[in-house]
């Protein structure tokens, strides 16, 4: 599959990365503030499942780390701040002895795309309220043992839950799939999935260091 000089698919707003400093291990987060903009290097670990039709069901776990840049902040009052963020290089790495060594990156021709605001919640009480953060995801899952690489047409939504911080390391998320994420065959787009994702939990870390970056 060719790489594309820009993205064909965009699932929401883009953010630039021009000017935006990379925020590594030993930055500072603090809880219940809209920060500057920045490009988060943050680690990130999952466990997948992955159903084959006429084949089986697979879970795999995965570990490798995110890269996100952040926009200005609408507000910089807590409660009324939305952030979006675009998701720029990804890299996971997980192994069943079923499917061999899978490899996750980025799928450049789809522009995955986020944001981070305070839920529309008439129970939310007084003082600081909790965001959620929901990030669009086109992704390639190479899978060398089976002569493949996957990518999913309709989008993986990442979900993270009472974001008191951001960017939200060292939270838990979901990925939104109802039953089944169809997975295609790179060379064949029209065709059949040949592969679904039944399952996606994740944790997102905290920040890593250029050496660790390029480490995993």
């Amino acid at each position: 599959m060719a790489t594309p000089t820009k993205p064909s698919v965009i699932y929401g707003r883009p953010v630039t990365t021009e000017g935006v400093p990379n925020v590594y291990a030993g930055a500072k987060v603090v809880p219940w503030t809209a920060p500057d903009p920045g490009i988060d290097n943050l680690g990130i670990n999952s466990i997948d499942t992955f159903a084959v039709p006429g084949v089986g069901e697979y879970t795999v776990p995965f570990d490798g780390w995110v890269r996100v840049v952040r926009s200005e902040p609408t507000s910089r009052e807590w409660s009324k701040a939305e952030v979006y963020t675009n998701l720029i290089e990804m890299k996971m790495v997980g192994e069943c002895e079923e499917l061999g060594r899978i490899t996750v990156t980025l799928n450049p021709d789809c522009l995955s795309t986020g944001q981070i605001r305070t839920p529309f919640d008439p129970y939310a009480g007084e003082g600081p309220s909790a965001k959620a953060c929901r990030m669009a995801v086109g992704a390639i899952f190479d899978m060398p043992k089976l002569g493949m690489k996957l990518v999913n047409k309709e989008p993986i939504i990442l979900t993270i839950d009472d974001v008191r911080q951001i960017p939200p390391a060292g939270a838990p998320g979901k990925g939104q799939i109802y039953r089944m994420l169809p997975l295609h065959d790179s060379r064949y787009l029209d065709q059949q999935p040949v592969a679904y994702v039944t399952s996606l939990r994740f944790n997102m870390g905290g920040y890593l260091s250029p050496e660790e970056l390029a480490a995993k």
